[in-house]
């Protein structure tokens, strides 16, 4: 007589074999979804000349920004790397949001079939606005609080791109007032508030000062052409239409860039208010200090 099978032997191969065959089948699935994703980025790249260039274009980009990268020889105190990560981020958040619906306002605005002269007639009360308020921002951001300033940017750009839903030319006026606004914000009040507290509450050094200007803005080139990417793909995805018919209020296409900056810029309002503290302008020292 042969030796009685041990129990519970024979249900842990059937579990082993099960295992196995489950992961040969994620591995086939995965190997197909490779494959095509693989032959959907080469049918894309093959389009025509501008497509083609762009593998061999991001690989040069790549090197080069490799070469210029932002360095510095000096130490690096206790404090800055954190100080560093809390603006950085920030700010990356706040101008991913401009670099995301920039290149589709005169899009949107043609596909709500406005004119040529319509559409100048918004875009220069959106560079009047800028102007305008760049000429007062600088005294007013030091006397409310830049941080205060910079979760305002995040409120107008947001209702900026809110108003973009709306087929209605006073409705999308308002909105290109708020972006020109906003736009004064951005560049006006992340600087003033960095350096301030760069120079005035943690006293680091000129040197780290423009490291830390090199590290912004060579940032803010690598959001926006990831920006870039995001909204192209997003416009794709739902078609421009109103969300009934007869509605003035849209959704889709040239829209969709607008939806994903709101999302950005109410995590990087989230991200101000928790991390960063208030300084203001018009004190000598501190954190108080007018830039």
């Amino acid at each position: 007589c042969g030796a009685p099978a041990r129990p519970g032997r024979r249900p842990a191969a059937r579990a082993v074999r099960a295992q196995r065959s489950l992961a040969q089948r994620v591995a086939t699935m995965v190997g197909i979804e490779v494959e095509h994703a693989g032959v959907a980025l080469w049918a894309y790249l093959g389009k025509d000349f501008y497509h083609a260039s762009m593998a061999p274009l991001f690989v040069v980009t790549l090197f080069l920004a490799y070469l210029a990268r932002p360095s510095t020889t000096e130490p690096i105190p206790e404090g800055f790397e954190n100080f560093r990560k809390r603006y950085l981020v920030g700010w990356c958040l706040s101008v991913a949001a401009d670099w995301l619906q920039g290149p589709y306002v005169y899009a949107l605005y043609s596909a709500y079939g406005y004119s040529k002269h319509e559409n100048a007639q918004l875009f220069v009360a959106g560079f009047a606005s800028s102007m305008i308020c760049g000429c007062i921002a600088g005294g007013l951001i030091d006397k409310f609080g830049r941080k205060r300033s910079a979760l305002a940017y995040c409120l107008c750009y947001a209702l900026s791109c809110m108003s973009k839903h709306f087929h209605s030319y006073g409705m999308l006026m308002i909105g290109r007032i708020l972006g020109g606004v906003s736009t004064s914000l951005l560049y006006s009040s992340f600087e003033c508030w960095m350096v301030s507290e760069h120079m005035g509450r943690y006293k680091f050094s000129d040197g780290l000062l423009s490291y830390m200007f090199g590290s912004m803005f060579m940032l803010m080139y690598v959001v926006a052409i990831l920006a870039g990417v995001v909204a192209q793909v997003a416009v794709g995805v739902l078609p421009f239409e109103p969300i009934h018919e007869g509605s003035r209020i849209h959704f889709g296409g040239a829209l969709a860039p607008f939806d994903i900056a709101i999302m950005v810029l109410l995590v990087g309002a989230v991200h101000i208010a928790v991390c960063w503290e208030e300084n203001y302008g018009g004190t000598e020292g501190g954190a108080t200090m007018g830039i």
